[in-house]
């Protein structure tokens, strides 16, 4: 399982109970994309996570590279999209994705809407290469953290491929982006000081047994601290979360 498919299966099992009005706020935000998608010639994408459905609508960007101006999937996730990104471009997203859900399960319940995540991407059709901003903004958000509606834009940006783009987390209430300091501290809390201790170990190749010698702990704690790694940064193995933890700092 790929490190997007496991990230898609964390979000889906995320999903908690719906508000009683679900169905019409999914509605009204399926609404507002359409009308993003036309007005800004962009993709625009509802996913709805309790049901593990999706709503793509699709202005001019989106007819030039071949996409219809409504899909449904009977998916959460746009994978009509992922293809065409660079790989490389999708890992970045990851671990902007992961500091970002760890950012709206540390605010108060009012303020989780308040945030929207950015980053550029290359989208690859055809032989041509289009740099986008791709943006995901959570809508529904249940009192106990559980994500359940979000929205994804895809917009053509007239800058050179070549640039780099920081991703960001911008307070859509004050314009301003989250600090790299605080989005560092967010992302080093995601594993605990011995999960970090034994994913530095693996990085350098050691054995689960190896590893118990030489932090004195038995062989089943190792196991324990193992998957909950997996868990903790959405992956399948343990050279995805290397790879991850080598991009977050956490090795």
């Amino acid at each position: 399982m790929s490190i997007e498919n496991k990230f898609k299966t964390k979000l889906l099992s995320q999903a908690g109970l719906s508000h009683a009005d679900h169905k019409s706020r999914l509605a009204e935000y399926c609404h507002k994309a359409k009308i993003t998608a036309e007005v800004q010639g962009a993709i625009a994408v509802i996913s709805d996570f309790v049901e593990n459905r999706s709503y793509l609508y699709s202005g001019s960007f989106g007819e030039c590279i071949g996409i219809s101006s409504y899909i449904e999937f009977e998916s959460a996730f746009e994978d009509i999209l992922f293809s065409l990104i660079d790989p490389k471009d999708l890992l970045d997203r990851h671990v902007l994705e992961l500091r970002f859900i760890e950012l709206i399960k540390s605010l108060p319940h009012e303020k989780r809407n308040d945030f929207i995540q950015s980053s550029k991407l290359n989208l690859k059709f055809e032989g041509h290469i289009f740099p986008i901003i791709h943006q995901t903004r959570y809508l529904e958000i249940t009192s106990n953290g559980n994500i359940n509606i979000g929205l994804c834009t895809y917009m053509p940006i007239g800058i050179c491929r070549n640039i780099d783009f920081d991703g960001k987390i911008i307070n859509l209430t004050t314009g301003e982006n989250v600090g790299s300091d605080l989005l560092d501290s967010i992302g080093n809390n995601i594993l605990s000081l011995r999960e970090k201790e034994v994913l530095t170990l693996l990085s350098k190749g050691m054995s689960s047994k190896q590893i118990s010698s030489q932090l004195f702990i038995s062989l089943n704690t190792v196991y324990r601290h193992r998957q909950n790694i997996l868990t903790h940064l959405n992956v399948a193995n343990t050279a995805e979360a290397v790879k991850i933890g080598l991009k977050m700092g956490l090795i």
